[in-house]
């Protein structure tokens, strides 16, 4: 009799183990989508970044990644993973979040292919860009290049954070043709040189504030569709 519950206790075991050794290959703080019945999630809505880390230096980060969750639901192997920009740069300027730049300041994103989306208080311009490729198993772990320049264009923002958003699509490689829906919208907060405190404040701020969105979003598909014959795809990480 003690035997007959042995095997379903080790094979509960394991189960967990696996599932326990799923969630720790995921990168923390990381953008982590899946698929799930021809819809794409994310694992939030806020996600935060820091130029001043020591990969990037003052002005520039690659954090966070997108490290797909394919425990809960892999994409097309093969496909491209896209983003694309939604609304327009907001500004923390230490007690409100504004539609103003101090000093010009926008934030480029380089995507996969060197094409660079550039996200100013009136706007986003170049808006969509890939991500990456998934691999055989609908996986993809990949870090995209960002910065934040000033009026003149050069590496440089004044104190303060920095507010974008983005939305999530796959498509066939080499293609716009979407195959999935896209994710509900997110947004990244970059901290450009305040303290940790100061800074989760504004992050505070931003997730209370209501966010007025673009609802044509799947107008993405032609506005790629130019992208596609220049730039060089990086490899996988």
């Amino acid at each position: 009799m003690r035997n007959q519950w042995i095997a379903p206790i080790l094979a509960l075991g394991l189960s967990l183990n696996l599932t326990a050794a799923s969630a720790a290959d995921q990168h923390d703080g990381d953008i982590q989508p899946w698929k799930a019945n021809g819809q794409i999630f994310v694992n939030g809505d806020w996600f935060e970044a820091d130029f001043g880390d020591l990969s990037g230096g003052l002005y520039r980060t690659d954090d966070p990644g997108y490290d797909a969750n394919t425990a809960l639901g892999a994409f097309g192997a093969g496909n491209w993973l896209w983003f694309s920009g939604l609304g327009n740069l907001k500004v923390w300027d230490g007690s409100i979040w504004s539609n103003s730049a101090p000093n010009g300041e926008h934030i480029e994103v380089s995507d996969a292919l060197g094409n660079v989306t550039t996200f100013t208080t009136s706007g986003v311009q170049n808006g969509p860009g890939v991500i990456g490729q998934f691999g055989n198993t609908g996986d993809i772990h990949e870090h995209l290049d960002m910065a934040i320049r000033n009026a003149s264009n050069a590496l440089g923002g004044s104190v303060g954070a920095y507010w974008i958003t983005l939305q999530l699509f796959e498509t066939l490689p080499n293609s716009t043709t979407p195959v999935s829906t896209a994710s509900t919208p997110f947004h990244i907060v970059f901290n450009r040189g305040l303290t940790h405190d100061a800074f989760e404040l504004a992050v505070e701020a931003a997730s209370a504030a209501p966010v007025p969105l673009p609802g044509a979003a799947w107008l993405f598909a032609p506005a790629i569709a130019g992208l596609l014959g220049f730039g060089r795809r990086k490899s996988a990480a």
